[in-house]
């Protein structure tokens, strides 16, 4: 496989989850980070109007100004931006270094912020102006996806098709569809594109369609690696052998993750960091893996594996 090859496979198929990019303090940090992913060959972008406390779509409209590389950007609509981001934040930094010493203060704190967050709205006129403000923080005049977030079976969402068949005649959007950080199951369908986490290794998979959009390699993927690896030491000879001499395969699980979802899965994968180094140092990897004539075959033999053991991923 050519570096033009390579280049191809992860801007055709991966996905850069903007959940973790911040403003205030924080920002110079995820400017920084979304140039390393397109310096890194990164052309998709999801976002949506509560990812990073309310400030990421502005982030990410920021970095991408200026900037040469055709990208194609996602965003979502129904659950509200936070009232207020900056004294979120600021809850945010005194609460994460206290976290390390009070077991259980962060996951209180994250279902006391969820508690209070507003309820998801998908009526037409909420959506609309959660569009309008996406395109203005965006500072973009189309975005290429616009999702409905986390719609559940009794919202009314037929009253939105006339709002996005305008939209997307006015040339102001792409498509539209639904996500979810549930499985595929779980997800109310609309419109044409579909976004939830992968399906979870040896267990009862649902297949994917092509044009679907999958995230939570990393989190659910990876450590059933980990553990499978684990378990198989021949295996974790075999895994090793795809990667960069040297390279310990226990800490290239999220690598591993992504070109297991790439042989098996013919979707977009989505993915996240907040380390410029782990994102650089990743991608390498997958590069390198998907670039041996043994990548295919060992992801076969992975797979065999977990239904074999039938060894879930981590909740």
């Amino acid at each position: 496989m050519t570096m033009g090859q390579h280049t191809d496979l992860i801007a055709q198929r991966l996905g850069f989850g903007c959940g973790r990019l911040k403003g205030g303090h924080e920002k110079v940090h995820a400017l920084r980070l979304v140039h390393a992913a397109l310096d890194l060959g990164i052309r998709h972008f999801d976002t949506a109007p509560p990812y990073g406390l309310g400030t990421s779509e502005a982030v990410l409209g920021e970095a991408l100004q200026g900037r040469q590389e055709l990208v194609t950007v996602f965003t979502k609509a129904g659950l509200a931006r936070p009232a207020s981001p900056g004294l979120m934040q600021t809850a945010r930094a005194i609460v994460k270094p206290l976290a390390r010493h009070i077991p259980g203060l962060r996951n209180a704190v994250l279902k006391g912020m969820a508690h209070r967050a507003a309820p998801a709205r998908f009526d037409p006129d909420f959506i609309a102006r959660s569009f309008e403000t996406s395109l203005r923080l965006l500072q973009r005049e189309h975005v290429d996806g616009l999702l409905l977030h986390e719609a559940q079976a009794h919202d009314t969402l037929a009253p939105l098709k006339p709002l996005f068949e305008r939209y997307i005649a006015q040339g102001r959007l792409g498509a539209c569809g639904s996500s979810t950080g549930e499985t595929r199951g779980q997800l109310v369908r609309f419109g044409t594109v579909l976004q939830y986490r992968c399906p979870v290794p040896g267990m009862d998979e649902t297949p994917s369609a092509p044009g679907d959009i999958l995230h939570g390699a990393f989190r659910f993927i990876a450590p059933a690696i980990a553990q499978q690896m684990a378990q198989d030491r021949p295996l974790k000879d075999q895994l090793a052998s795809l990667l960069p001499a040297g390279t310990d395969p226990a800490a290239a699980t999220g690598a591993l993750a992504l070109a297991y979802a790439l042989d098996r899965f013919p979707n977009r994968l989505l993915f996240s960091t907040n380390q410029p180094q782990r994102l650089a140092t990743t991608l390498e990897q997958v590069r390198h893996i998907t670039g041996t004539v043994q990548w295919r075959p060992t992801m076969q033999a992975l797979h065999a594996a977990f239904n074999h053991t039938g060894v879930p991923c981590a909740a």
